[in-house]
């Protein structure tokens, strides 16, 4: 039941009504284009992809879109609590053993900042390069 609200906030934060789900809405409709980097801190690896999506599109569906289209590979799990979980990267699993995982951040101009959901529910924005860290917790 909880998974269920969870889900429909998120899905109605994407439906495409201006303003929605969007914090700094400019007015601007139609595609967005979306830069993605994969970056490895153990390996000193990046790897950028970008495609052009609508807007609104939650990074599960852009993340989809590359995987399709690009070398972009992915594997998630579905959390009840807490939705879509991002777990490998092109073949780079996160692990409890060696605390890694993928973290998720947001590039904009200078800025980087640690995002508060997922990519379920995450829409990327203009002038943004969204990217997947693996690193390692302590």
């Amino acid at each position: 039941m909880a998974l269920t609200a969870i889900t429909l906030l998120c899905f109605a934060a994407l439906l495409p009504f201006p303003g929605l789900g969007d914090r700094d809405h400019s007015g601007e409709q139609g595609p967005v284009l979306v830069k993605v980097d994969v970056t490895n801190k153990f390996t000193n690896t990046i790897l950028s992809y970008s495609t052009s999506v609508p807007k609104g599109m939650p990074m599960f569906g852009v993340l989809n879109k590359l995987q399709d289209s690009q070398s972009l590979n992915f594997t998630y799990s579905i959390s009840k609590s807490y939705g879509i979980y991002l777990e490998s990267v092109n073949g780079v699993a996160g692990s409890v053993a060696n605390h890694t995982y993928w973290e998720l951040l947001s590039k904009k101009g200078k800025s980087v900042r640690s995002l508060d959901v997922g990519i379920g529910c995450y829409q990327p924005k203009r002038n943004e390069i969204f990217i997947m860290n693996f690193t390692r917790w302590d």
